[in-house]
């Protein structure tokens, strides 16, 4: 496969992965802060959620115009999504967790 290939799909798969992550990342946050939003625990899952969604654009927005400015940028691109990726899985992992932990505290 070729560099344009690769471009071409990581462009046309990451912006509707990155809108619908977004739409996951705020309803999950959104159910933890509203149980807790007085507590610490509750502003700071504001806090990542927002920083999350952040980063988010940040990146697909910048990779964006790199990739479209130079194929070869998928060498360095495609080694950034997936460090990203394992990160995304572990907040998402965290957001969960503090989610049902929530439910227990507040037996909701």
């Amino acid at each position: 496969m070729n560099l344009d290939t690769v471009r071409n799909i990581i462009l046309a798969v990451g912006w509707p992965v990155l809108f619908f992550f977004s739409i996951y990342i705020f309803k999950v946050g959104k159910q933890v802060y509203s149980v807790i939003k007085d507590s610490l625990v509750g502003k700071i899952t504001k806090a990542l959620v927002y920083s999350m969604l952040v980063e988010m654009y940040s990146l697909g927005i910048v990779s964006t115009v790199y990739l479209v400015d130079n194929a070869q940028g998928v060498y360095v691109v495609l080694p950034v999504f997936i460090i990203w990726g394992a990160v995304f899985m572990w907040s998402i992992k965290t957001i969960k967790i503090s989610s049902e932990e929530t439910k227990k505290i507040t037996n909701n």
